[in-house]
């Protein structure tokens, strides 16, 4: 038993068991999407990299490809069914620390537990294929 179905009962219990389910297949999603982003070249990718560390993070992570601009990445993306935000996410003050407030902020993806792994090997061919166009 886990330690928490000592301490919970019925449908409380039922609905931690439904967290921790969503919470082991976002780390499975979250974990895809962060291979895709380190080994895509021109991919600089913002926060916590290290996936030891991936039980630290929400599956959502920010980053810029080299040569697009973030609206223009998020537009090419958006063309392949694939929806991502653009700019600083209300978070102006980091985009200016990290120098990329001038240049458009980055590009951020979130999956969450109703999408697949299916759909982060799609995002991974549509970036490579912005990647690859550019150089």
């Amino acid at each position: 038993r886990r330690k928490y179905e000592e301490k919970y009962e019925n449908r409380r219990l039922r609905f931690k068991q439904a967290m921790g389910a969503i919470r082991a297949y976002e780390y499975e999603i979250s974990r895809a999407l962060l291979d895709v982003l380190i080994e895509t070249p021109g991919v600089t990718l913002y926060g916590l990299k290290d996936e030891r560390r991936l039980e630290a993070r929400v599956p959502t992570y920010s980053f810029t490809v080299k040569g697009w601009h973030p609206r223009l990445l998020a537009e090419y993306l958006a063309r392949a069914n694939i929806f991502v935000w653009d700019g600083n996410y209300y978070a102006q003050a980091v985009t200016e620390r990290l120098g990329l407030e001038e240049s458009g902020g980055m590009v951020r993806v979130g999956p969450a537990h109703y999408n697949t792994v299916e759909e982060v090997l799609k995002f991974a061919e549509a970036l490579r294929n912005a990647a690859a166009s550019i150089r």
